[in-house]
């Protein structure tokens, strides 16, 4: 069972290096069980078996620093949600399909469905035929669980679909918060933080390629 345990372990810190390799940080699983991540060649946190973030402050220099370690921080919480849902997930039965997918989650018409292989974890959603025997409607996100689990919500019913955006979508919002606080001198205080806030947690949702994508001041006039 100790085995058992420690192989899950290095299993999920080997999934944290994947993920956080394809978002640009310089993560490293190390022999001590640890993996240490880098921000342009400087430290920035390390993350232990048990999902736990560390970090020193004195590293955390500016607000691309801390954004920085809230999405090391975000991966690591995700990707131990999943990770335990694999352990119990039962295998997804259906025709046509090999048992390598596995049941992360069944509601309705809906089902969401997860696969380890070596190059990490990937999700699809299906919708189940009419008598259960086998799947259709493929929905595939690759690694990415959040979009993947909104979707499932959405086909599920579980959420209404209309109060979700895409990336790209919410990336305009991004923008239009940005904008409106370099050049709304009106705004109030209780404003500008609340601007703030919403353009922190989009950054945090959208994949990397699009959060590198802020418009100046004379790309938006």
């Amino acid at each position: 069972m100790c085995e058992e345990n420690t192989s899950q372990k290095e299993r999920f810190l080997q999934e944290v290096e994947q993920k956080l390799l394809r978002k640009e940080l310089d993560a490293r699983l190390l022999e001590d069980g640890l993996i240490r991540v880098k921000w342009n060649g400087q430290p920035l946190c390390s993350v232990d078996r048990d999902g736990i973030v560390r970090f020193r402050p004195a590293d955390i220099t500016g607000p691309e620093v801390d954004r920085q370690l809230r999405t090391v921080i975000q991966t690591a919480g995700h990707v131990k949600e999943y990770m335990r849902v694999f352990e119990r997930a039962p295998a997804l039965k259906a025709v046509g399909l090999d048992d390598t997918h596995k049941v992360l989650a069944d509601f309705g018409d809906a089902v969401l469905a997860g696969q380890l292989g070596k190059k990490g974890a990937k999700f699809v959603t299906w919708e189940w035929d009419f008598d259960r025997k086998g799947v259709h409607a493929g929905h595939y996100f690759m690694e990415n669980y959040e979009a993947a689990k909104l979707d499932f919500a959405a086909r599920a019913g579980l959420i209404n679909e209309q109060r979700l955006f895409s990336d790209e979508q919410l990336a305009v919002i991004r923008n239009a918060c940005a904008f409106a606080l370099e050049a709304d001198a009106t705004l109030s205080y209780a404003e500008d933080k609340q601007l703030q806030s919403v353009q922190e947690q989009i950054e945090l949702l959208l994949p990397q390629e699009e959060r590198n994508q802020h418009p100046t001041m004379e790309q938006t006039m």
